[in-house]
């Protein structure tokens, strides 16, 4: 195991190009507002450590024990937390967009007003997690029997300007102006 003592050893190594930390151990330590971007912690034990704030975009951190640990207000889209323990984690306001939490276990976490457009929650354990606000759209994956708004989870409002709307917008101004002419011209 690569065992980290103080948050310049992990950092040095960063800045010189290496990503992969595999089976570190980290125990309360303030990385808070660090960029560590596509990082690599699968299986690492992170107990206690502050992320906030950090870019943490594309990294993993797959089977890794994430336990009372803080990413309020993190960036990490396409974050990879495969059965990972984050039990009693901070992730509000965490930007979490296409990551994947499958087999995650997120019991009494807290995703208050997190992203989560596009996360894969597939069997995910979600006893007691705070998920007030938190975003999700029609990307999100979640078990069939998962009702998000039940956990206070918001659905994303589909702004119809957007470019990837406006065309299915047209279609159906298209389709009513068409069934409203046929039912004119039937009178």
């Amino acid at each position: 195991m690569f065992q980290v003592k103080n948050k310049n050893d992990i950092l040095v190594n960063y800045r010189s190009g290496i990503r992969h930390f595999p089976q570190t151990i980290l125990t309360a330590v303030n990385l808070t507002g660090t960029n560590l971007k596509q990082i690599n912690l699968d299986e690492s034990n992170l107990i206690e450590v502050n992320l906030s704030n950090c870019n943490l975009e594309r990294s993993s951190f797959v089977r890794c024990c994430l336990c009372l640990s803080n990413f309020q207000s993190c960036y990490l889209k396409e974050a990879n937390f495969q059965q990972a323990n984050l039990e009693l984690t901070n992730l509000e306001g965490a930007n979490l967009e296409g990551a994947n939490l499958e087999g995650a276990n997120l019991q009494q976490a807290n995703l208050k007003e997190a992203n989560l457009k596009g996360v894969n929650f597939k069997n995910i354990q979600l006893d007691g997690t705070c998920c007030v606000g938190a975003v999700y759209n029609r990307k999100t994956i979640f078990d069939p029997n998962f009702n998000p708004q039940a956990v206070g989870m918001i659905a994303e409002i589909v702004d119809s300007s957007s470019k990837e709307n406006h065309s299915a917008v047209q279609k159906i101004f298209s389709w009513y102006r068409s069934s409203k002419l046929n039912v004119e011209t039937q009178d």
